[in-house]
């Protein structure tokens, strides 16, 4: 392959002359150990011999790309620093994108202005893709990525899916993971079982109260033993102070998060019900605090930095022209004693 030493070649160019598909290459020239010492040592003397710009403005110049993508949050910071959910998508997406010549980048849209910039952002195409590990807010935001065709994946599905077809989708199973805490708390024999769930407009929140009522039947778990709130402990310290005042058996509790199953158990405690002797708990998501609470809390796990990892990975294929698709990841049930 010849190129003129006065022209741009781009990772493309690299890769054919190398003999290394486009991936290979990427790696190489950005040191991942993935790559072999001598390999790397090849590629970097094509890249050099075939006038290879490897900064990033000249990256961008030649393959036309901002190798940037942007990590859509629409969230208040306060709570994606405080739920751990966020944490662990947000950690498998940048070690994902560690191995690739993409940049991942943080937008903010929570408030009116911060949305505001966001949209100006998008419509000069700063960023080649978008993942949305919040899709459930802004929608003015996923109307402007579809009529601007920027590759878009959402961590979560939407009611409705009116996105099927414009962007990926990558979400775990809501309605399989509440299942299987409520099929635990019928082997447990529990029958008088409450919830406290998280906002009542979070499509994971309505899949929860599916996947629950769906085993146990609505009867087992009427609307009055249905408690909406936050996600944190506080939260769900209020909400069981307040169940324990109106409702007068319980026996189970089916908590949204394991932060709200963490307040929960410690109003319990306050009123003197021993977990699980007298109330067992089923939390949700498996986050570290899950083992730091007495007693340790049986919980339905999600796995959020795999889906952190798919969701980069299937961006990047995107980026690269593959059609969207959705793609579901199972959760399990990880018993411990408060159960």
């Amino acid at each position: 392959m010849t190129v003129s030493k006065h022209s741009k070649s781009t990772l493309a160019d690299v890769a054919a002359a190398a003999g290394v598909s486009r991936s290979t290459a990427s790696r190489a020239l950005n040191d991942s150990p993935r790559i072999s010492e001598s390999t790397k040592k090849r590629i970097r003397a094509v890249a050099r011999q075939i006038n290879f710009v490897p900064n990033a403005q000249g990256r961008a110049l030649a393959v036309g790309r901002s190798e940037t993508i942007a990590m859509l949050v629409t969230e208040p910071l306060g709570e994606l620093f405080s739920d751990p959910t966020y944490g662990a998508f947000l950690g498998g997406i940048t070690e994902q994108l560690a191995e690739s010549a993409y940049l991942p980048i943080l937008l903010q849209a929570s408030s009116d202005h911060e949305r505001e910039r966001v949209l100006r952002h998008l419509a000069r195409r700063s960023v080649d893709a978008v993942i949305d590990i919040s899709p459930y807010k802004g929608s003015e935001l996923l109307d402007t990525l579809r009529d601007l065709r920027i590759p878009t994946v959402l961590c979560g599905q939407l009611e409705g899916h009116p996105y099927r077809d414009v962007f990926s989708t990558v979400y775990s199973d809501d309605v399989e993971g509440a299942g299987l805490a409520a099929d635990a708390m019928r082997r447990r024999g529990r029958r008088n079982l409450v919830a406290i769930l998280g906002p009542r407009d979070n499509p994971a929140v309505v899949d929860r109260l599916l996947g629950y009522r769906g085993v146990l039947g609505d009867e087992a778990l009427p609307d009055d033993r249905v408690v909406y709130t936050g996600w944190g402990a506080s939260d769900g310290f209020l909400a069981m102070r307040h169940l324990l005042d109106r409702v007068d058996a319980i026996d189970g509790l089916l908590a949204g998060s394991d932060r709200i199953a963490s307040g929960a158990i410690e109003a319990m405690r306050e009123r003197g019900i021993s977990v699980p002797r007298d109330v067992s708990v089923v939390g949700f998501d498996d986050h570290p605090i899950a083992q730091s609470v007495s007693p340790k809390l049986t919980t339905v796990r999600q796995p959020l930095r795999h889906e952190g990892r798919v969701a980069a990975q299937t961006a990047l294929q995107m980026i690269d022209g593959a059609e969207p698709s959705t793609i579901v990841l199972h959760m399990a049930l990880i018993e411990r004693a408060s159960l």
